[in-house]
C-alpha cells in the first residue's frame, strides 16, 4: 500500500480529462494571456503548497503544445544541485536547438564568458553605484583595499561581462524568433519556492538580467509566501519586503481560484490512493464495507465546509488519515471516516479527543459529547450522513459491548454484553422517529460487518503519526 499514488496520467489529446478540480477553464484564460502578449513577460501562478500547481502546469503545458506553442518545463527544485543556474537554464533551451542550430550555437558561445566568476568582491563596493555620484569615492576606497592592478583587472572583467550580457540577450532573442516567429516560447519554472534560498534568488536574477527578451514568456509556479521566506533567508533579514522585491521580477500574477470543497476532496481521495484501500479484496473479505468510500468523502465535505478548512488543512488531514491507515494490519476492519473524524476532534476539540484516547467517558457520556460536537454541524442536507457517523462512533467507542440495539417504542438504545440485556438506555438528540441511528448500528454490528477496531486504538495509531506528517 502506497501513501502517495503515481502522478496523474495526462492524456496528450485531452490533457484535463483526469483533472478533478475543473481547472481547464483557468488554463484557457492563461493561454489567452500568453498568446496576446508575445513580447515577453514573467507570469507567476501563485497558490499555496498542496493545491495541485504542478499537476495543473503540466496539464496546461500539454494544452499549449496542442495549440502549437513551443514550451519548456524546468523543475527548479530537482535541479538546485547545479551551482550555476545559467548552465541549468541553457540546458533546457538545448531542447530547441534543432529549430535553429546555428543561432543556438551563437547563444552557447555568448554564454561562456558569463559562466566565469567575474568581479566577485569589487562589485560589493561600487557595481550598483557605478553610474551614480558615489562611483569615484567607491573606486578610490576599493583601490586602497585591492591595489591598482587588481582593480584594473576587475573593472575590465566587469565591463566585458556587461558587454557579454548584451550579446547573450541579443543572440537569445534572435534564436527564439527563429524557433517560432508567431508565438512566444513558454518557459515554465516549477517548484522555485522549494529550492535553496540562494538558488531561488539566482534563478530570478538570471531570468531578469539574461533571459528577459521578446519572444519568451516565463511562468513561475510558486507559493509566493514561501518564496518570500527564501528571499528573506538569502539576505539574512526578516525586514526585507519580499513582495516589493518580487515586483522587480514578476509582471503579472495569477491565482488559480480555489476549487469547490467536494472537488478538492475528490482530488485528495485520488491523490492519496484511498481507492486501493477501500477496494482491497483482502479487506472486503472481512465484511461489507462498500459504503466506506462515500462515507469518507461525505464526512470530509461537511466537516471541511462547516469549519472552513483551507486547502492546505484539507491536504494535511487526508495525508494524516492515509498514513494512519498504514499503521493497522490489513485484516483489521477500520473505518476511514472515523480516522478523519478523530483528526477533526484533535484539531477542533482537543479535550474531547484526549478523553476518548484515555477512554474516560461512559458510553452515555460519550454519546452526549458527540451530540455537542455534531449538532452544530447539522443541516437538512447532511442529516443522514451525520446520523451514519454517529452510529459508527457509538458502535466503535468500545468493543466491550457485544451488541447495541434499539427498542421499537422509545427513541433510545439498549446496550448488551455477552451476559445479556443490561437495561441501560442510551439517548442521543440525533435519533429520529424512524430509529435511523439504531438501525445503522444494528447493521454495523451484524457478524459479517463488525468493525474490530475501537476509537482508542485509532487515536493511538493516529498519535504515532504526529511527527511524520508536516
Amino acid at each position: 500500500m502506497k501513501l502517495k499514488h503515481d502522478d496523474i496520467i495526462i492524456d496528450p489529446d485531452n490533457p484535463f480529462t483526469n483533472c478533478k478540480l475543473e481547472r481547464k477553464q483557468y488554463a484557457e484564460v492563461l493561454t489567452s494571456i500568453v498568446g496576446n502578449y508575445a513580447d515577453g513577460f514573467v507570469l507567476a501562478i501563485n497558490n499555496k503548497w498542496g493545491t495541485g500547481k504542478t499537476t495543473f502546469v503540466k496539464m496546461w503545458r500539454q494544452q499549449l503544445i496542442n495549440k502549437k506553442f513551443t514550451t519548456l518545463y524546468f523543475n527548479a527544485w530537482e535541479n538546485d544541485f547545479q551551482n550555476d543556474v545559467l548552465v541549468a537554464l541553457i540546458s533546457e533551451l538545448e531542447e530547441l536547438r534543432d529549430k535553429g542550430e546555428e543561432k543556438f550555437k551563437k547563444v552557447l558561445n555568448n554564454t561562456v564568458p558569463l559562466l566565469k566568476k567575474i568581479a566577485p568582491s569589487i562589485l560589493k563596493h561600487f557595481a550598483e553605484k557605478a553610474m551614480g555620484e558615489g562611483a569615484v569615492a567607491e573606486i578610490i576606497k576599493a583601490v586602497g583595499e585591492y591595489g591598482v592592478d587588481q582593480l584594473k583587472e576587475e573593472i575590465d572583467s566587469f565591463t566585458k561581462k556587461k558587454n557579454g550580457i548584451a550579446e547573450f540577450r541579443k543572440s537569445l532573442e534572435v534564436f527564439v524568433q527563429e524557433v517560432d516567429p508567431e508565438k512566444p516560447v513558454v518557459f515554465i519554472i516549477d517548484e522555485l519556492d522549494r529550492c535553496r534560498p540562494n538558488y531561488a534568488v539566482e534563478v530570478l536574477e538570471q531570468i531578469k538580467h539574461l533571459f528577459a527578451v521578446p519572444g519568451i514568456v516565463f511562468v513561475l509556479s510558486i507559493d509566493k509566501e514561501q518564496l518570500g521566506n527564501a528571499i528573506r533567508g538569502f539576505y539574512g533579514s526578516d525586514r526585507i519586503d519580499a513582495d516589493e522585491y518580487l515586483r522587480r521580477f514578476i509582471d503579472l500574477e495569477y491565482a488559480i481560484p480555489k476549487p469547490s470543497t467536494r472537488s478538492f476532496i475528490e482530488y485528495l481521495y485520488q491523490y492519496y490512493d484511498f481507492v486501493s484501500f477501500v477496494n482491497d479484496p483482502k479487506r472486503l473479505q472481512g465484511g461489507d464495507f462498500k459504503h466506506d468510500k462515500s462515507r469518507l468523502r461525505d464526512v470530509a465535505v461537511f466537516l471541511f465546509s462547516k469549519e472552513r478548512y483551507s486547502l492546505r488543512q484539507m491536504q494535511k488531514t487526508f495525508a494524516r488519515v492515509r498514513l494512519t491507515i498504514t499503521a493497522f494490519h490489513k485484516d483489521q476492519n477500520i473505518s476511514p471516516q472515523l480516522i478523519l473524524f478523530i483528526s477533526f476532534l484533535d484539531n477542533k476539540h482537543p479535550d474531547i479527543y484526549k478523553d476518548i484516547k484515555e477512554m474516560n467517558f461512559t458510553l452515555q457520556d460519550f454519546v452526549s459529547k458527540m451530540d455537542e460536537v455534531l449538532i452544530p454541524l447539522l443541516d437538512s442536507v447532511n442529516k443522514r450522513k451525520i446520523q451514519s457517523l454517529m452510529a459508527d462512533l457509538i458502535s466503535s467507542y468500545s468493543k466491550d459491548y457485544f451488541r447495541i440495539r434499539h427498542t421499537t417504542n422509545e427513541r433510545v438504545f439498549y446496550e448488551n454484553n455477552e451476559e445479556g440485556l443490561q437495561g441501560l438506555a442510551l439517548k442521543t438528540k440525533l435519533e429520529d422517529d424512524n430509529h435511523a441511528i439504531a438501525g445503522i448500528i444494528e447493521s454495523l454490528n451484524r457478524g459479517f460487518s463488525t468493525r474490530d477496531v475501537n476509537l482508542s486504538w485509532i487515536t493511538n495509531k493516529y498519535d504515532l503519526m504526529d511527527n511524520i506528517v508536516s
